[in-house]
Parts: structure tokens; C-alpha cells; sequence
């Protein structure tokens, strides 16, 4: 290797550990997508079938709980004295009571694009109440025949849904009758008598056409998804016959049968091409949904993203090879030249001791002496960064400008550095700080920063300018600028011209930019705090303009009077958090910083108030609405300082996006335990105002759409007493009040609280208060 330079060194070993392993492992994770791609994209379609067979399910027992609903309402039950269409029309309010019922399902089902109708038929009654015909005798309803069969079974506490015809007749322009078929799906439930004397049928009717819709939103030709029911009809197909299944779809159901496993996918083949059919079977009404895609269009798309990965990859090594090359040259362009000098001198000292042998070809080999030098020098470099570090005279220069210099001799000193009458001061601020105090240890900031005021200097110390430049805080230089002649335009030209090309020099020397906010023009050196205090009050504006500008102070930056807070999105953020909408608030957020930026004058702090301000009010809305914050947001502290650390409004959007998505998170996590609680509540209430009554706890619960047993683990889970224990104890805190208050007697009392008779008042009252009524009574009265 000694007969090759150190560039093509270079250039081979690049090529070997960059390129080669990227072309390798690049085929083989093409060749691995290759051979799963299929696999995956079935597995995906299982997935998106389980969460479509979901949504359907929700959207079904939607319409189910509404039937429900109307069975235990007191329109229905009003219903119970009318038997026959002509007594309903005998009295004026027999009618108001059917027409209330008849409201009651327009308001549950009227505004439902999805049913095609309901109705309620009785046992024993000749009238429909319906939300397509209103009131109406039976026989001029569609016809009630299927009924018959769906209902002989016994009534049960839930419906079923059957897919059946629906034919209705329409009346034409000539006075002729036409027939209509209608494809639907309807929800039979029979009113039990045990629940209700009433009794009767109700039936909601879903357009089939519709619920196909819902189950094939795009009706792509990829994919076509369809139910069957527990006997393998077909009940929702978008293309097919209602009730009728094809061959292709009874070769589907052997497969599923034979495979026997609540969901999967497998492929098939027909005249047309090769098909994937993904299925899932539901515990909801046995049925299974079945889907089913051309693979080829399903694989096509994931075919040409290979295709071009392929191509991506090729173009990609030759991009990389070539520019390997052309870098490796242009880097090593300067080390060619510094070896080359390196190797020359070293030859001559070595000249004496070599006479007999050929000296080494490969710079690498003069490279140990160089080092060696590089140590001793460096050492010397660290005695120089510390006394320039300790230099008076930057000592001088800082208290000039925070205000405390005090010593006229000082000041004196100081003035002979500064030749000319005007004085600007430049404030330079690293863009992302807190990243670079993170990255490099105290002696490596020190070192960057006397780079980049020698930098400063350099470039702006010209004829007619005089510069000092100090590093002044941990991330920010500042830069005293003596100017003999003022002009505005020429000066900002000059400071605009220079600052380019600091910055693009800047680059070789920090991984950092840096925002520039320059003062105003001052004609005394004492006023060089006020200087300061402008450069930073522009340079702070960088939160509106952004990263890397060069920002001009001027009287508009942090002098407006105005203060802003945009109080109506406040609002908006924190009832989209309760409705957990993050679309919405990325939004609004958005709109907020729009709002903000087209305000020109407005304050650094005005603008950092604000996100702060928005924080504590999300807080604070999660307080009142007891979410325990402290788990996820300790003391809520380090969100008002993060904002301060952010150098730009995006950056704060930013962060206060991921903040709101925490909390969403949180909450999300937290909803099952708020449902529970929340149905606990309305047991509470239910019971705190009709404990005094004689409670039918299986019909109150009923109402509340649970059952009786779950009501009673409810109550004893979340609030650790039974429901009995609960109604006893309020009966007895009122009769404790009644007691001390009133001159009622005891077997008035009992009746008041609810108790038959004093002695379950006396039992109760000695159980949970440990003596009887009359010695309260008496005790009271001493």
C-alpha cells in the first residue's frame, strides 16, 4: 500500500465500507419486500375488514339502541289503551297520544339517510305508526306477512335483524299503482309482555344499498366487501342479487368453513385472473364479512415502488461513487499540498540518515512527526485562548456595555480603541443554543467563539470602520462597531454585504448559523448599553422573522402598547381537546401563528406570553376537569421553559403540538375508567331522587339500557357499597333531618323516607346510626 497515495487509499476504503455494503443489504431488503409484500398487504386487509366489520356493527346497534329506546319511552306506553284505528280516531287525545309516538320515531329516525322506515304494529291492534306513512290501517301498510314467521319465536330482552324485500306502492301522475322492490335490512324487535302489558312489534329498515356503501366507501375495482349470514346467503353485496350467492361466493364459503379460524385470508384462483379474499367472522349476528381483491391490482403498486427502489439504489451508487470521488479529490486537494511540503522538508532532514535506501512514497509515513508537533503546539494555543480570555481590556468592554463600568480612567482606555464619533452595537445569537451547550464541553465553546470573533473582526474592521468583538453570554457574540461617517443606506449596505460573507465562513467553522440583530446608530460611547439593549430587542424578533437573518432594530420592534391574546382559539384548543380532535388543533395553532406574524410590531415577550398563556390555560382546563396532570406533566414548569428556549414561533408550534398529543394520549388511556365512573354517577342520581319511592331496581336499570346485575357490580366496584346499603342510608340521613326539624311522628317519618313500616324505620335506623328514631328525637330536644 505504500506505492499508493493517500487519496486513492482514501477513495478505496470509502467505496468498500460505504458502497458495497449499501448495494448488498439494498438487494437483499428488496429481494426480502419482494417475497412478503404479499403476505403483508393480506394481513393489512384482515386489519382494515376487522375494523370496517366494527364500524358496521356500531353503526347497527345505533339503530337498535333507538328501537329500544322507543320501547321504553312513555310515548309507547301511552299507546296502551288504544286497540283499533277507529277508537284512536274517536278521541281527540288518543290522537295527540299517537301522534307523539309517531314523533317520538321521527325524531329517532327521520334524519337517518341510512333507514328507509319505521314502524310500530301491536298484537292486537289494525294500525301502523310509521315514519314513512305516519298513521295508517295495517292493511294500507306494506305487507306484515314475514312478521308472522320472525316473531313466533318467544319475545327476548333483544331484537334480531333479518335481510328481506321491502315492497311499497306508488301512486303515478295517471292514478296507476306501481309496485316497488326495496333491498333492506331490518331490525325486528318484540316487545316482551312481561316488560310491557302493551306489547307489539318494531321494525327498522335499513336501505341494504346503502349499509353496501358504507361497507365499499370508494367502490374501487380493486376490492369488493360483502356479509353473509350464518346460512351463507349473501345479505350486502354491491354488485349481486339480494339473498343469492354465486359459485364464486360458495367456493369463498367452503374455504372459510374448512379453514375454521375467526379471521384469515387466502388466495384463489378464477378465468379472470388470481384473486385475495380476506375475511372476518362476527359474533354479531353470526354473520361474516368477506372482502375480496384482484391481486394483481392489489400487488401492482407495490411492484413498481420496488421497481423504482431497484432504480433508486443504481442511481444512488453511481451518484455515490462519483461524487466519493470528485469530494475525496477536492478534500485532499489541500492535504496533497500540505504532505507534499511535509514530505519535502522531512526528506531533506532525513537525507543524511537514508543515504542507502529508497525513501517511503506514502505521506502517511511523516504523519507521526507532524502529530507530535500538533500536541506541543496545541498546548501552546491553550495558554494563549486563556489569557486572551482574561484580557483586561474585554473586561472593560463588557461592564461598557451592561452599564457598570464606573472608572472614568476605564473609560478613557477604552475610548482609544475607538477612533470614530458613531457606534453600533451587533449582537449574534448561535441558532439552537441549548442544542450547542449540550454538544460541546466549555474549553470547545471557548475555542468556537474566539474563532468567530476573530472572524468578526476581520470582516468588519475596514476603512472607515473600526470593530471590537467579545463573546458576551455562553451563545451570543457582540460586536462594538466605531464609524467615522454615517449614511443609513450605505451603512446598512456595508453591515448586509459583510454579514453574507461572515456567514458563509461561518459554515466552516460551526455546524451552527447564527441571527445578527444590529442597534441603531449612537453618537456617544456611553450610550453604548442602550446600543445593546436595541441589538437585542432585534435580535430576539427572530422568534417572527426566523433563523440566519441579519434583523435591523428599528422603533417599531418591542414598542407597540398593544398587547395580544387570541382569546376565541384559547377557547377553540381547549374544547377541541375535550372532543380529542388534534386535526382541529394542529389547525388552529396554525391559524394562531398566522395571526401572530401579520402583527408587525409585535413583542418578543408578548409573543412567548402567549404560548405560555395557552399552556396554562390547557392546564388549567385539565384541572377543573380533574385530570390528575402530575402524572404525565410533573408540575407543568418545564412546558413554560421550553418555550423560552425555542428560537422561532415554529419551533414553539412545534412543541406545544407534541404537548397536546401527550395529553390526548393520556386521556385516551383514561376514558374506559371515566365511562365506568360516569355510569356510576347516573346511578347515584338515579337513586338520590327516587330513593324515597318504592324502587323497581330491574326497571331502573333497564332504562339505563344495563342489567340488573351489572348495575349492582357497578355500584359495588366504584363505590364499594351495595345498592341496598345505598338507598337505606339516604333513607335514613332524611329521616335523621326529618326527626330534628319536624314534629312528624315516627310511622309518618317511615312513610316519608319510603319504609311500609316503623319497624323496618327502627331496624335501618339502629343498623347504620347505632340507636332508634325516638332517642334522636329526645336527644335532640334536651
Amino acid at each position: 500500500m505504500k506505492r499508493f497515495s493517500l487519496f486513492w487509499q482514501i477513495f478505496i476504503m470509502i467505496f468498500c465500507v460505504l458502497i458495497i455494503p449499501t448495494s448488498l443489504f439494498s438487494y437483499y431488503a428488496m429481494d426480502r419486500v419482494s417475497k412478503y409484500s404479499e403476505e403483508s398487504i393480506a394481513v393489512s386487509k384482515v386489519d382494515n375488514l376487522e375494523s370496517l366489520s366494527k364500524a358496521t356493527e356500531m353503526v347497527l346497534n345505533s339503530f337498535s339502541r333507538n328501537v329500544i329506546q322507543f320501547a321504553n319511552s312513555a310515548s309507547y306506553r301511552n299507546l296502551g289503551g288504544i286497540n283499533s284505528y277507529q277508537i284512536l280516531n274517536s278521541d281527540f287525545g288518543m290522537v295527540k297520544t299517537a301522534w307523539e309516538a309517531q314523533s317520538y320515531l321521527n325524531r329517532l329516525f327521520g334524519t337517518e339517510k341510512m333507514v328507509q322506515s319505521c314502524f310500530y304494529i301491536s298484537e292486537d291492534s289494525d294500525y301502523v305508526i310509521s315514519t314513512d306513512k305516519g298513521i295508517c290501517r295495517a292493511d294500507n301498510y306494506s305487507p306484515q306477512d314475514w312478521l308472522e314467521e320472525e316473531t313466533s319465536e318467544k319475545p327476548g330482552l333483544s331484537g334480531k335483524w333479518v335481510a328481506r324485500n321491502l315492497y311499497t306502492t306508488q301512486e303515478t301522475e295517471e292514478g296507476k299503482s306501481n309496485r316497488n322492490q326495496v333491498a333492506v335490512l331490518s331490525y325486528v324487535y318484540s316487545i316482551n309482555p312481561l316488560i310491557s302489558a302493551k306489547g307489539g312489534t318494531i321494525v327498522c329498515n335499513i336501505y341494504l344499498s346503502k349499509l353496501s356503501d358504507f361497507l365499499n366507501p370508494s367502490r374501487q375495482a380493486q376490492g369488493i366487501c360483502y356479509i353473509l349470514d350464518e346460512n351463507n346467503n349473501v345479505i350486502c353485496h354491491p354488485d349481486k342479487a339480494l339473498f343469492s350467492s354465486g359459485d364464486e361466493e360458495r367456493k369463498i364459503m367452503e374455504r372459510i368453513s374448512a379453514m375454521k379460524l375467526e379471521k384469515g385470508y387466502f388466495g384463489y384462483e378464477e378465468a379472470d385472473g388470481r384473486y385475495l379474499c380476506a375475511f372476518k367472522r362476527s359474533s354479531f349476528n353470526n354473520w361474516t364479512y368477506v372482502a375480496t381483491y384482484n391481486q394483481e391490482e392489489v400487488m401492482r403498486q407495490a411492484k413498481e415502488i420496488s421497481y423504482s427502489a431497484v432504480l433508486m439504489i443504481i442511481l444512488a451508487v453511481a451518484v455515490e461513487t462519483i461524487l466519493v470521488l470528485l469530494i475525496s479529490y477536492r478534500i485532499f486537494k489541500p492535504f496533497r499540498m500540505l504532505f507534499n511540503s511535509v514530505k519535502e522538508n522531512m526528506t531533506k532532514k532525513m537525507a543524511g540518515k537514508m543515504m542507502d535506501k529508497e525513501a517511503p512514497r506514502n505521506e502517511i509515513y511523516y504523519l507521526n512527526d507532524v502529530f507530535e508537533k500538533m500536541k506541543f503546539e496545541e498546548s501552546q494555543i491553550h495558554d494563549i485562548l486563556e489569557k486572551r480570555n482574561s484580557d483586561a481590556q474585554r473586561l472593560h468592554l463588557r461592564e461598557m456595555l451592561t452599564g457598570t463600568l464606573e472608572s472614568s480612567e476605564k473609560k478613557e482606555n477604552l475610548e482609544k480603541l475607538f477612533p470614530y464619533e458613531h457606534f453600533m452595537v451587533l449582537l449574534a445569537s448561535v441558532d439552537g443554543g441549548s442544542d450547542l451547550l449540550r454538544k460541546y464541553n466549555s474549553d470547545e465553546r471557548m475555542y468556537y467563539f474566539l474563532q468567530i470573533e476573530d472572524l468578526f473582526s476581520k470582516k468588519l474592521n475596514q476603512e472607515g470602520y473600526a470593530a471590537r468583538a467579545m463573546r458576551f453570554r455562553s451563545t451570543t457574540c457582540a460586536v462594538v462597531l466605531n464609524i467615522k461617517t454615517y449614511d443609513q443606506r450605505k451603512v446598512a449596505s456595508f453591515i448586509t454585504g459583510r454579514m453574507g460573507i461572515f456567514k458563509e465562513e461561518l459554515k466552516k467553522i460551526l455546524d451552527y448559523t447564527m441571527t445578527i440583530g444590529v442597534s441603531s446608530v449612537h453618537a456617544d460611547i456611553d450610550d453604548l448599553n442602550e446600543c445593546l439593549a436595541e441589538a437585542t430587542a432585534a435580535m430576539k424578533h427572530r422568534i417572527i422573522a426566523g433563523k440566519d437573518q441579519i434583523i435591523f432594530w428599528n422603533d417599531r420592534i418591542n414598542e407597540s402598547q398593544r398587547y395580544y391574546y387570541p382569546y376565541d382559539s384559547e377557547n377553540k384548543i381547549i374544547n377541541y381537546l375535550r372532543l380529542k380532535k388534534m386535526d382541529a388543533i394542529d389547525q388552529e395553532l396554525e391559524h394562531i401563528r398566522e395571526q401572530i406574524v401579520a402583527i408587525e410590531d409585535i413583542s418578543y415577550d408578548n409573543v412567548v406570553l402567549i404560548y405560555q398563556q395557552l399552556i396554562g390555560a390547557i392546564i388549567k382546563a385539565l384541572v377543573e376537569e380533574k385530570v390528575k396532570i402530575s402524572r404525565f406533566l410533573g408540575n407543568g414548569r418545564k412546558a413554560y421553559t421550553a418555550i423560552a428556549e425555542k428560537d422561532t414561533i415554529e419551533e414553539i408550534e412545534a412543541f406545544l403540538k407534541e404537548f397536546i398529543q401527550t395529553i390526548l394520549t393520556y386521556l385516551e388511556q383514561s376514558d374506559e375508567q371515566k365511562e365506568n365512573m360516569k355510569l356510576y354517577d347516573r346511578i347515584t342520581s338515579y337513586l338520590d331522587g327516587h330513593y324515597k319511592e318504592d324502587i323497581d331496581f330491574e326497571e331502573a336499570a333497564a332504562n339505563m339500557g344495563i342489567s340488573y346485575s351489572y348495575m349492582r357490580r357497578v355500584m359495588k366496584e366504584d363505590g364499594d357499597i351495595s345498592i341496598v346499603d345505598y338507598v337505606n342510608r339516604l333513607r335514613i340521613k332524611e329521616a335523621k333531618r326529618l326527626l330534628q326539624t319536624t314534629e312528624l311522628k315516627t310511622h309518618e317519618v317511615a312513610e316519608q323516607v319510603g319504609y311500609h313500616n316503623v319497624q323496618s324505620l327502627n331496624r335501618f335506623f339502629k343498623k347504620y346510626e347505632g340507636t332508634t328514631p325516638n332517642a334522636v328525637r329526645s336527644l335532640d330536644k334536651k
